[in-house]
């Protein structure tokens, strides 16, 4: 052990010498024709969050020359008054002197920004420039842009009374938001919501979001930036929490609302199946790590609405009274192949039963990229246990696009429905206009020749004679999902 650290040091050592070697005998030149290049010319940041830093992005010098170039400064034009910082060559600052680019060589250049409050609700932008003076008297440039938004800080808030908040400015959360019990939180439309890592929302009380088409109420991640160029971290999961109901909370409303990029999306915890636990319409829930919907022994209104890409079930019900109508449960969830099932209900799990009073799904797509994308589990089929036989397990399919396989037994709960085959001229994620699993990109609306399309009854359309994005139902054979083909 000894002997090979004593290897690596003299490796490290010998390394050290010949770069000083190569440095000391570099030729540089003064010549005025002699140019660096540049990676970019414009470097560019994602909104960002005042008072919050940034993430780090970089850039790359070029000398493509055969001698040496010397930098007397590589500065900031703002001298730091803009809010960015840089890092040369491992030299940080605001101005760096005597930089060295060797020939045929390069360096790296890395950038930060922490914007200062705007007292704008619109982002503001923010523009600096890293002067690059060369010892020949030539100076270059990299223009540095980034859009800075005034935000509002929640650290643990808690909502102890009737409250509302604004959509001025995006809201940033950090250690959760709690509204308490017999509080109610008002959401209006066109607010954000922004949770750090690991933040999440738990309603004991009442939440009521009233979005619209054109202003959701978005519930997402804080980070605003890229984990590569092509993909922002908005289009990754488990970037947050998730929307937790507890027992005592009831009358729950989301109109409107897109939830997406956490751990789960909203998970409903055992309640009295007399009351209404949670209305959910003309809403998104997507890309999530864990469950979309999750729902023990609740009372709900699902419509007109996606759920989609879970890591867990799209949908999780366990007992309960459910109805889903011009739904579209859709998974094609990329980063796991054990992923669940676009739905999943159940009347027993783990020893404890949960009596499925209904479940019920109109006009609504159920798909995915397995075999079988509608699981349940029937206790009364174990024969052997006499004492569960009369456990609630009603459920219903009526005009629904499915995948899945019906059993001959079951055949009665599935009323004018279409399954899901390789016959049909669309199938799976040929039924939607883009499934994007290389980029991330999902577009849920129905494709030209989808299957879909004029499967549903009008007589479950006239609650919802809109779509979710506002576009006019026919008055007969209406399309099975969320999404009217126009």
């Amino acid at each position: 052990m000894k002997r090979r650290l004593y290897y690596i040091l003299c490796l490290l050592c010998l390394a050290g010498f010949l770069a000083v070697s190569c440095s000391d005998n570099e030729e540089f030149t003064s010549d005025i024709s002699m140019r660096l290049d540049f990676s970019t010319d414009t470097v560019r940041f994602d909104t960002v969050f005042t008072t919050i830093g940034s993430s780090t992005q970089r850039f790359k010098v070029y000398n493509r020359n055969d001698k040496g170039i010397r930098l007397s400064s590589v500065s900031l034009a703002g001298r730091g008054e803009s809010g960015f910082r840089i890092n040369v060559d491992g030299q940080y600052g605001t101005s760096i002197s005597d930089v060295e680019v060797l020939h045929e060589d390069s360096i790296f250049v890395f950038v930060e920004v922490t914007v200062n409050p705007q007292a704008s609700d619109s982002p503001v932008l923010i523009r600096d420039t890293v002067v690059f003076a060369l010892e020949s008297g030539i100076r270059q440039q990299v223009i540095l842009e980034a859009y800075g938004q005034d935000v509002i800080i929640m650290r643990a808030e808690v909502v102890h009374d009737n409250r509302e908040l604004s959509a001025a400015r995006p809201y940033l959360i950090y250690d959760s938001l709690v509204v308490s019990a017999n509080a109610r939180l008002t959401i209006p439309a066109g607010a954000k919501l922004c949770f750090h890592q690991g933040a999440s929302m738990y309603v004991h009380g009442q939440v009521v979001c009233e979005g619209s088409v054109s202003e959701p109420v978005v519930f997402r991640g804080d980070r605003t930036d890229k984990l590569f160029p092509y993909l922002p971290y908005d289009r990754l999961d488990a970037q947050w929490g998730g929307i937790s109901i507890s027992s005592e909370s009831y009358g729950n409303l989301f109109y409107h609302v897109d939830i997406h990029g956490g751990t789960y999306g909203i998970a409903c915890d055992s309640a009295m199946t007399d009351r209404c636990k949670m209305e959910l319409t003309n809403s998104v829930v997507h890309n999530v790590s864990g469950n979309g919907v999750h729902a023990v022994c609740c009372n709900m209104l699902v419509a007109n609405t996606q759920i989609s890409n879970s890591g867990g079930h799209c949908v999780s019900l366990f007992g309960g009274s459910s109805e889903f109508v011009h739904c579209t449960l859709a998974q094609f969830y990329p980063w796991n192949a054990s992923r669940g099932s676009a739905l999943y209900f159940c009347n027993a799990a783990d020893d404890f039963l949960y009596p499925l009073e209904k479940a019920h799904f109109y006009n609504t797509i159920v798909t995915g990229n397995s075999s079988d994308d509608v699981l349940g589990g029937d206790i009364n089929r174990n024969k052997d246990d006499v004492s569960s036989s009369e456990v609630p397990f009603n459920y219903l399919f009526a005009n629904c696009v499915l995948n899945t396989k019906i059993k001959e037994q079951d055949a009665a709960s599935y009323v004018d429905c279409i399954l899901e085959s390789e016959e049909n001229e669309t199938f799976k994620a040929s039924d939607f206009r883009n499934i994007d699993t290389d980029n991330y990109i999902y577009d849920f609306r129905l494709s030209e020749k989808s299957v879909a399309r004029g499967v549903g009854s009008a007589s479950f359309s006239s609650d919802y004679p809109l779509d979710m994005l506002g576009v006019a139902r026919p008055d007969e054979h209406p399309d099975a999902g969320c999404y009217q083909w126009e």
